[in-house]
């Protein structure tokens, strides 16, 4: 059975909405589906962005679950970026294993499964089961190298650490060994600095393409890019699935020495020049 889409008003920029998303006056939300009776008795996918703002619509794709559900038998939530990703791990007693709760929150809601793109925690393309629910997690990895050796097809592919090595195992790339500290609190602010990066491989006089599932703070792809470049690299470029670049990491990078910075439109950015689109019709719109 090929299963009835529904996108939502937040990812109107890859195929026409059919879930509007309103909020009532006292910024509670507000979700209507225009096509519920569609949905009788057939599956379904709901195509979501859950970022920004990712609080507020994780709950939008929870309102949305619980409604298909009543009148579809099974759902799947396409969630191009998943939230929470990077908190799979308990680092000091008392914090919550939020990327766990998120997923059992969806499965909650009614859904039997989870797209996405580059799972933070998953570390590699594949189907998986996490917080009680399967999670098709698909990797542009391919289109990211496809891009850069167009452009430069004698470049060295690396990841600037063991998480992100599935991206460029494949094609011969080498990984660096990354280190974080302590946690650092400053006002509400909570994060792990990148101490250190290592290589034991050499990059002199090559072009170097460093990629990973993400660029959020920046950190890491910034100590990573100024590491090759002392090391001899004639050039570094960065790629990545997911480009949040918070704050001014974007500028920081490029002051950092790189070249050309590529994301894909996960999360829409100056660096989006990956479309996902022929990855949602392709791989994961349809059967699942």
């Amino acid at each position: 059975m090929v299963a009835h889409l529904l996108v939502s008003q937040n990812c109107s920029y890859l195929f026409p909405a059919n879930i509007e998303l309103k909020t009532f006056p006292d910024k509670e939300s507000h979700i209507l589906i225009h096509d519920l009776e569609a949905c009788k008795d057939k599956d379904v996918q709901v195509l979501h962005r859950c970022y920004p703002r990712q609080d507020s619509s994780l709950l939008q794709l929870l309102l949305v679950g619980k409604t298909v559900r009543n009148v579809a038998p099974r759902a799947e939530a396409i969630v191009p970026y998943l939230p929470y990703a990077r908190q799979d791990k308990i680092w000091t007693p008392g914090e919550a294993l939020s990327a766990e709760v998120i997923c059992q929150m969806i499965a909650s809601a009614g859904y039997s499964s989870i797209a996405t793109f580059d799972c933070h925690f998953l570390k590699k393309a594949g189907i998986f089961t996490y917080g009680g629910i399967q999670i098709r997690n698909f990797s542009l990895s391919g289109d990211l190298v496809a891009y850069f050796k167009a452009k430069k097809p004698d470049a060295l592919f690396i990841s600037p650490d063991q998480g992100a090595a599935y991206l460029v195992n494949e094609i011969g790339g080498k990984s660096m060994v990354k280190r974080r500290g302590e946690y650092k609190h400053h006002k509400k602010q909570a994060h792990r600095p990148v101490e250190s990066m290592d290589a034991n491989f050499d990059v002199k006089d090559k072009d170097v393409i460093i990629l990973d599932d993400m660029i959020a703070g920046g950190g890491t792809m910034i100590k990573a890019t100024r590491a090759v470049l002392a090391m001899g690299a004639k050039s570094v470029c960065c790629g990545c699935t997911h480009g949040l670049f918070l704050g001014d990491a974007y500028t920081k990078l490029q002051e950092a020495g790189a070249e050309e910075i590529v994301a894909s439109n996960t999360i829409a950015s100056e660096a989006s020049k990956i479309d996902i689109l022929n990855s949602l019709r392709g791989k994961i719109i349809g059967e699942f």
